[in-house]
């Protein structure tokens, strides 16, 4: 769950706050207070669709370097760099967190609702992100750390579709050459959709049923609608939208997010509600990041860019990490928060969400920044990309029409991390 560059685009930040309280409010309901999931389901629904918003931002930030490059003609990131720097954004505050949770407090999920230290052979698949692959291993460790596997199979395929599309692509226009990485996980994605509805798996089990069911099979178009906005925001970029056009643009969007949220919301127990919620989040993000007629952030690119979402958009990752931990030490050390009203929820959701604040926190300042800091340093200074098409080469007026509109809206950039 991380990001490309260092670059900060407005509301980004904000939409993985909001994306890691959701995921955590999720958990509460379903683990200390089940009683709410019979209250309120529609919004418990709603909660569990944060991790879905994760993958379309993963889609979106990751992709954007390529996708820029692809457009252009230019040569790729170095895949060494780029492996680099997602295993250094990932897996050091996953090691710390897990290390804590198994070792020190015992609390890794070991199957059948109960925690405690895992086996061996379990400890090796989990510390290396792999136990989502076997039966064996898949109900083991953190419990959230399936969608890493995910993640870490996405980020090994995405350059790979990018190397791709820039070999088999060489003839075609560059906005046809970006597109192929987007519709290749879409087929993925509906390959998954078609194996989904045809054996409907159920349950979280150990079998290959469970293994295929948390994979980038079934999540590849959660990435590829996101991937789809990072080729309109590049479009943006390269003024391919008049001031007008972006207005229009963004009220599409905005349409498109309440449209299928609604949509969502009314069939939430289709095969198609993750899809659904997914293009929601994707159109979201082009509300919050297009800039207006001015070129200035829209109104919901401010209030989502509000400091003190950015700052939970800074530790997102961290309480992502430890919030399920803070969940099952409750469960297992207090006793019963409450009856299962709201106040009692809303209580629950307060204590463990200001307990893995704090642990994000520490995480944050003491692994992932330094962690960061070393990312830093492994980059090049400045930009390293060679044309490969003469034609890009010769595009002056699209490429100082670019310049223009990025001086328009300074505030308008990459996001740091995820």
């Amino acid at each position: 769950m991380g990001t490309h560059s260092p670059r900060h685009l407005t509301g980004l930040d904000g939409l993985r706050g909001l994306a890691a309280l959701s995921v955590l409010a999720y958990h509460v309901s379903n683990i200390l207070l089940p009683d709410i999931r019979h209250r309120a389901p529609e919004l418990v629904f709603a909660l569990h669709q944060g991790l879905n918003l994760f993958f379309v931002l993963s889609g979106f930030l990751l992709f954007l370097g390529f996708a820029e490059r692809l457009v252009d003609g230019r040569e790729l990131p170095s895949v060494g760099r780029y492996a680099v720097n997602r295993a250094l954004r990932l897996w050091p505050a996953y090691a710390t967190v897990f290390l804590v949770t198994n070792c020190v407090f015992g609390l890794s999920f070991v199957g059948h609702g109960r925690t405690g230290r895992v086996d061996p052979v379990s400890f090796v698949a989990d510390l290396t992100l792999l136990q989502t692959l076997s039966p064996e291993t898949i109900r083991s460790g953190l419990e959230v750390a399936w969608t890493l596997t995910v993640e870490l199979t996405f980020y090994a395929c995405l350059p790979l579709l990018a190397f791709a599309a820039a070999r088999l692509g060489r003839r075609l226009s560059g906005w046809t050459r970006a597109g192929i990485p987007v519709v290749a996980l879409a087929a993925i994605g509906a390959a998954g959709y078609i194996w989904q509805t045809t054996t409907s798996p159920h349950g979280w089990s150990h079998d290959w049923e469970s293994v295929a069911s948390r994979s980038l099979l079934v999540h590849a178009q959660l990435f590829a609608l996101g991937m789809t906005a990072t080729l309109l925001f590049v479009a943006v970029q390269r003024a391919a939208f008049s001031g007008e056009g972006r207005r229009i643009l963004r009220l599409a969007a905005l349409v498109v997010a309440i449209g299928a949220a609604v949509v969502c919301l009314a069939h939430r127990r289709s095969d198609l509600a993750d899809t659904l919620a997914a293009l929601s989040f994707a159109a979201l993000l082009l509300v919050a990041v297009v800039p207006g007629r001015t070129g200035r952030p829209g109104l919901v690119g401010r209030m989502l860019d509000l400091p003190v979402l950015r700052g939970l958009g800074l530790i997102s990752f961290g309480v992502y990490l430890w919030h399920m931990p803070v969940v099952r030490g409750l469960d297992r050390w207090v006793p019963r928060i409450g009856g299962g009203g709201w106040p009692h929820y809303l209580a629950a959701v307060a204590l463990v969400g200001a307990v893995s604040v704090a642990l994000a926190t520490i995480t944050y300042l003491v692994v992932e920044r330094p962690a960061m800091r070393l990312r830093s340093r492994l980059s090049p200074r400045g930009p390293r990309s060679t044309p490969v098409r003469e034609e890009v080469a010769r595009d002056a007026p699209r490429a100082a029409a670019r310049e223009a509109l990025v001086g328009a809206g300074r505030s308008q950039a990459r996001p740091r991390s995820t």
